[in-house]
């Protein structure tokens, strides 16, 4: 359901007033975001960089689209927080529920399954197997994390996909869960090439209950940002100090 502050929102971004525009936006988003990662993917030297980006082309077409139609990314929640502390009380909260809701997904996927959670490529698999004890490769990949983990992923999925995706449905009454929905099936599908079937519905999970988040803090991004850039230093610390295996 469309509450008064989704439609103003949708007001603010031209939400709800041209569906085909949202189709167009969509469509180079997203082509761009698959079309990008499917190319790197086909080479061995250059595979663990898809993800990366493929994820800074997308961003960088989305930021084109939203300006091109007289928008900005303050209108969908990168503006400046109105309370540091409440900032940082929801950044723990929203830290502490999608890794719950992470670790009981995994869990939940894995015991179902049996084991059997689809096949990774062989190239894939222990994508961060050389950071433990690698200070430079730690430092590398904390880099990363933050800047396209944090930022662009939740620039991307939370805020603008989610936008879109209400646009183009803004004809049915409950567009933003639908729009929720729709991103949280996109973000897991773009993990499962090195997480498999546990990791793609684990981070499909968390991008579900990030866009839940996204909605109840009437869009603001930086709470989002920081639990999201939280959630993947503290992997990779783990997986640096060897606490977490690196597969």
């Amino acid at each position: 359901m469309t509450n008064n502050a989704d439609r103003k929102f949708m007001q603010s971004t031209g939400a709800g007033s041209n569906i085909p525009a949202a189709a167009y936006d969509l469509f180079a988003i997203l082509g761009t975001l698959f079309a990008v990662k499917s190319t790197l993917l086909l080479f061995d030297s250059l595979w663990s960089y898809a993800g990366p980006i493929s994820l800074l082309s997308a961003l960088a077409v989305a930021s084109w689209c939203l300006y091109r139609r007289g928008g900005k990314w303050a209108d969908l929640g990168l503006k400046k927080p109105e309370s540091i502390s409440k900032m940082l009380m929801w950044s723990l909260v929203a830290f502490v529920v999608t890794m719950a809701v992470g670790i009981l997904a995994n869990s939940a996927v894995t015991a179902v399954f049996s084991g059997d959670l689809g096949e990774i490529d062989p190239r894939y698999r222990n994508r961060f197997a050389n950071v433990p004890g690698n200070a430079m490769l730690y430092t590398y990949w904390i880099v990363v994390a933050w800047v396209v983990g944090a930022f662009a992923e939740e620039m991307l999925f939370r805020a603008m996909l989610i936008s879109r995706f209400e646009q183009l449905l803004s004809k049915f009454r409950y567009a933003p869960v639908m729009a929720v929905m729709l991103q949280s099936v996109i973000f897991g599908q773009q993990h499962f090439y090195y997480q498999g079937l546990s990791g793609a519905f684990a981070t499909g999970a968390i991008a579900l209950v990030s866009g839940a988040f996204y909605l109840l803090l009437k869009r603001r991004l930086w709470p989002l940002i920081l639990s999201h850039g939280l959630a993947n230093m503290l992997g990779l610390t783990l997986i640096y100090t060897g606490v977490q295996p690196p597969g």
